[in-house]
């Protein structure tokens, strides 16, 4: 691997995990300190587009993505104006990434 690949994908763990932060962090818990069920999903979708950045398999980084953006969808009214902008910042980096391996083969 070059050292601009691994550039990438060092940035691609960095914005994934910081994807995961903001998720979970906004997502998951109540303000009453109770445990938001509708935070699980995209949460765990923010896990496995991070697990896939630091594998640096970009079609698990993906289908994290995925999972992030259809729940972003799905529960609009509720979490999903929260989830979006980590979707788009997922979608990103899963093309930072991608970048990266294009460079590094």
């Amino acid at each position: 691997m070059s050292e601009q690949s691994t550039r990438y994908g060092k940035a691609a763990v960095a914005i994934a995990a910081c994807c995961a932060a903001w998720v979970a962090g906004a997502t998951l818990v109540y303000r009453s300190g109770g445990l938001n069920p509708a935070g699980l999903v995209p949460s765990l979708g923010c896990l496995v587009a991070l697990w896939g950045a630091v594998r640096s398999d970009t079609s698990l980084m993906w289908l994290g993505t995925a999972v992030v953006i259809v729940s972003a969808v799905l529960f609009v009214f509720s979490i999903g104006l929260v989830v979006a902008p980590a979707a788009l910042v997922l979608v990103v980096g899963s093309l930072v990434l991608a970048h990266g391996r294009r460079v590094g083969a």
